[in-house]
C-alpha cells in the first residue's frame, strides 16, 4: 500500500489534521455498527468521507473510500427494508442497490493519478 503524504507533514496543522482524520474514521466505523444512527448520520459524515478520500492520497484515500462505500450500502440496504418490508423483496433491491452505490462512492471517490 502506498504512503500517505498526510501523515508526513509536521507541525500544528498537520496534528489538527490528523486529529480530525482520526475523529472521523472512529466515528465512521462506530456508525457502521450503530443501529439505526446511519441514517441520521450518513447526510453528513458520507460528503466528509468522500471529500477526504477525494484529496488525500494513500492509505488514507482507500481507507475513507472503503468506508464510505459500506456506509452507503448499508443506508440503501436500511432504507430498502423499510420502504419495501423485510420480506424478500425489500433485502434483495436494498442489496443489489447497496452493492450499485458502493461501487460508485468506491469509484468516485478515488483520485485518478
Amino acid at each position: 500500500m502506498e504512503h500517505s503524504s498526510i501523515v508526513d507533514l509536521a507541525g500544528w496543522r498537520s496534528l489538527i489534521i490528523q486529529l480530525g482524520l482520526i475523529a472521523v474514521g472512529v466515528l465512521s466505523i462506530l456508525i457502521l455498527f450503530s443501529f439505526g444512527g446511519q441514517l441520521i448520520v450518513a447526510p453528513g459524515l458520507l460528503p466528509a468521507q468522500w471529500l477526504i478520500a477525494r484529496h488525500s492520497d494513500g492509505w488514507v484515500s482507500s481507507l475513507f473510500a472503503v468506508l464510505g462505500s459500506l456506509l452507503a450500502a448499508e443506508v440503501l440496504l436500511i432504507c430498502a427494508v423499510l420502504v419495501l418490508g423485510d420480506g424478500l423483496v425489500g433485502p434483495s433491491v436494498g442489496v443489489l442497490f447497496g452493492l450499485v452505490a458502493a461501487m460508485l462512492f468506491f469509484r468516485t471517490s478515488r483520485r485518478r493519478e
